[in-house]
């Protein structure tokens, strides 16, 4: 396959473009070079930016495409001035988000026709979300300019190597440090994570089967007890942790989400997002690797990027907690 990937240097991208390669595709690589490529001598490299592409960038995107897989846009303006410059594209993929859907709960989880947020940033939170769909509208609207069949993918929460988001570094990097570690999680919260290298082999199947429409590319549903205790014992340190319960935390002012990723109290309507439908994708090829084997992958990458935010739970902060926990 002629695949045209723009980005493809960060976390998900960096995967896809791996997994072409692997299958032997002749791999453009279209990225504006915030970010160093991992792919200097095995694909072609244009660099530019989007917003205003070059000579040599038009040229290159009017090629003819058996695919082209989009894993950077973010807003409109990343999309107006690339579509009318593209020629005959086999599939164009879009990534974005399940963040777009509304947070309500339903007996089925988030299905592909469930109700979307509204298409404004006027909420903070979900400013990114709602920007992700102005993407997927601006890109419907245009479908004549793309001559091509269509692919929404919008993603569930993802780890694995190259992950820059610290969500689940947090714990990753908690557990390698060893010690007590204070878990406000009720045990029973939902999570929804995908390993990376899931969601790109699923994507690059796509290519192959011309998959259409809107599809949730998110990871099996687990417990907060589950995830932490395969975190914690897979790191192989001395940890014990010390599950102090979320009226604890909330009480002591501790911010669900930033302090400490992934948790999500009982009250918070984000959880909805942990229950995603993905009988499509799974239905058009979708494979799950095992939790336990991608928190293993991860923390092997974790191991050799250490580092602690500083948006997340102070180290004194959390021994104090724990002690007066303890009492």
């Amino acid at each position: 396959m002629k695949i045209l990937v723009l980005g493809g240097t960060r976390f998900v991208g960096r995967h896809i473009v791996e997994e072409c390669l692997r299958r032997g595709d002749d791999v453009t690589v279209l990225y504006r070079g915030r970010s160093p490529s991992p792919f200097a001598g095995i694909a072609r490299h244009v660099l530019t930016d989007r917003r205003a592409p070059t000579v040599e960038a038009a040229a290159v995107l009017a090629e003819p495409w058996d695919a082209v897989i989009d894993t950077s846009a973010r807003d409109v303006d990343d999309l107006s001035p690339v579509l009318p410059l593209l020629g005959d594209v086999g599939q164009y993929t879009l990534l974005s988000t399940c963040g777009v859907y509304r947070r309500a709960p339903s007996r089925y989880g988030l299905t592909e026709r469930a109700a979307t947020i509204p298409a404004d940033a006027s909420h903070p939170v979900r400013a990114s979300a709602t920007r992700k769909l102005r993407c997927e509208r601006y890109v419907r609207r245009r479908l004549d300019r793309i001559n091509g069949p269509l692919l929404i993918a919008r993603l569930g929460l993802v780890i694995g190597r190259y992950d820059d988001s610290d969500r689940l570094a947090y714990w990753l990097e908690r557990a390698l440090r060893g010690g007590d570690v204070l878990v406000p999680m009720d045990d029973r919260q939902a999570i929804q994570l995908i390993d990376a290298t899931d969601v790109a082999h699923f994507l690059r199947d796509a290519v192959d089967h011309k998959l259409t429409g809107v599809v949730n590319v998110a990871g099996a549903r687990t417990d907060a007890r589950t995830l932490v205790d395969t975190v914690l014992t897979r790191a192989g340190r001395a940890v014990t942790p010390c599950r102090v319960g979320e009226d604890f935390a909330l009480t002591h002012r501790l911010q669900p989400w930033t302090e400490i990723p992934l948790w999500l109290p009982a009250s918070s309507p984000e959880l909805a997002l942990m229950s995603v439908n993905i009988s499509r994708a799974t239905d058009a090829g979708l494979i799950l690797r095992p939790l336990p084997d991608s928190i293993t992958d991860a923390l092997g990458w974790q191991a050799l990027r250490r580092g602690w935010s500083q948006r997340w739970l102070d180290h004194a902060r959390e021994r104090d907690l724990i002690q007066r926990w303890r009492g």
